[in-house]
């Protein structure tokens, strides 16, 4: 199952990237310095939400994975 992911990674990436309005609203309301831990991150479109938490990110996905690394 998790194979599909490898395949459709950048198709998937892009029609994933705008981040959900309460999950930044729960990021950015988290004291500065905080830990995060983003399992399942898929392309990373959490990953730089607040500067200022340090965030952890990772997906089961390599390809997902590179596509986070481009974006942040």
């Amino acid at each position: 199952m998790y194979e599909v992911y490898e395949k459709i990674a950048p198709h998937f990436s892009g029609t994933r990237y705008k981040p959900w309005p309460m999950v930044v609203d729960f990021l950015n309301g988290l004291p500065d310095g905080a830990l995060v831990a983003d399992v399942g991150c898929g392309n990373g479109k959490y990953l730089g939400c607040n500067p200022n938490l340090h965030m952890i990110g990772t997906d089961r996905s390599f390809n997902l994975i590179n596509c986070a690394r481009e974006t942040n």
